[in-house]
């Protein structure tokens, strides 16, 4: 390996596996001038343009950059990557990864409780031995990744480009599509035809898309799959502070006899409304009742809840607070069940 000094640049020249000195690394600093470094500088400007087969004693500054390249070359190539090993200590951390070809290896053969085997899908693992490598070391206090072990030898077929971007490892969702799918999904429409509309606003041709029909349902499934679950936890949070609310009522109810509340429940015995009011508050509605305000314009997000607010006015012109109450809905039922509480 060979330095040549240039002026505020550092080429380091260094010996490719095929055994060809065509591969340059460039670090910046400071060096003489008057050397012919920037010849090779122009050259390797000129070949940048093509991406750089990985080497042995190729660097990277995280394990992430060098997965990042290693995924961009394997897709130019044919084929995508996978982690899959990788070991720690209690110095570095993680100090060695290995990144190899979505088909190294061999699927393990599944079994059924009686001990026969499934029938499953044909795998596509076929101990590929393409991989690459790395291992981390520290030079002057920097964390740097190091290639130790490259191989770009496949047993199997590479694909086109336009049969590679159909790889699991391409099918990506962005955001703005995911945002777009939850939409219509919700407005109803089934998977097919939201496919097509998307094809159409992209103004692609059927089948272009960067993701397949079958990983939008997915998608779409997933999705539901998660809200059912947000709800079950929502609804299970939702009834235990409507009894801790309760709990506190009562506590409430033994250190002050005027205090006031009452409540309903469902079919189920789940708590369905709730009011309460002050001992001070029972008072002032007994002596200014004649004049009643109801608020109920706020809601809580959370909960799905109404929450209704008895306001009057004293002989000052004061407002009042006589109670509150929470309320599944705005029906009359709910507001005449409000109204006998506190009359």
């Amino acid at each position: 390996m060979t330095s040549i000094p240039s002026k505020n640049l550092c080429v380091r020249r260094q010996q490719c596996p095929c055994g060809d000195w065509k591969c340059y690394i460039t670090y910046e600093g400071d060096s003489e001038e008057g050397s012919t470094a920037p010849e090779l500088v122009k050259e390797e400007k000129a070949s940048s343009g093509a991406m750089i087969t990985p080497y042995v004693g190729m660097v990277f500054k995280s394990d992430d950059d060098a997965f990042e390249y290693y995924g961009n070359f394997a897709r130019k190539n044919g084929f995508s990557i996978r982690k899959e090993r990788s070991r720690i200590s209690p110095q570095l951390g993680i100090y060695k990864r290995d990144f190899v070809c979505y088909r190294s290896g061999f699927a393990p053969v599944k079994k059924k409780p009686n001990g026969e085997h499934h029938r499953d899908r044909k795998s596509v693992r076929c101990g590929c031995d393409a991989k690459m490598y790395l291992s981390k070391e520290v030079v002057e206090g920097v964390s740097q990744w190091f290639v130790v072990q490259f191989s770009n030898v496949h047993n199997h077929e590479l694909l086109e480009d336009d049969q590679v971007r159909l790889l699991p490892a391409y099918r990506k969702i962005h955001e703005a599509d995911q945002e777009r799918i939850l939409l219509l999904s919700k407005a109803g429409f089934p998977i097919h035809r939201i496919v097509k509309m998307l094809e159409q606003e992209k103004g692609i041709q059927g089948g272009q898309l960067p993701f397949l029909e079958r990983d939008v349902r997915n998608f779409v499934q997933n999705r539901k799959k998660v809200v059912l679950e947000n709800e079950a936890l929502l609804s299970e949070k939702r009834e235990n502070d409507v009894l801790e609310l309760l709990e506190a009522c009562k506590v409430m109810k033994e250190a002050d006899d005027e205090f006031m509340y009452d409540f309903t429940v469902d079919g189920n015995d789940k708590v369905e409304t709730v009011a309460w009011s002050y001992g001070d508050s029972v008072n002032a509605n007994a002596m200014f009742g004649d004049v009643v305000y109801f608020d109920t314009s706020y809601r809580s997000v959370t909960y799905g809840l109404l929450f209704g607010v008895w306001f009057g006015i004293d002989s000052y012109g004061r407002t009042i607070f006589y109670g509150c109450v929470l309320l599944q809905d705005e029906t009359p039922q709910s507001f005449s069940w409000a109204l006998q509480v506190y009359y």
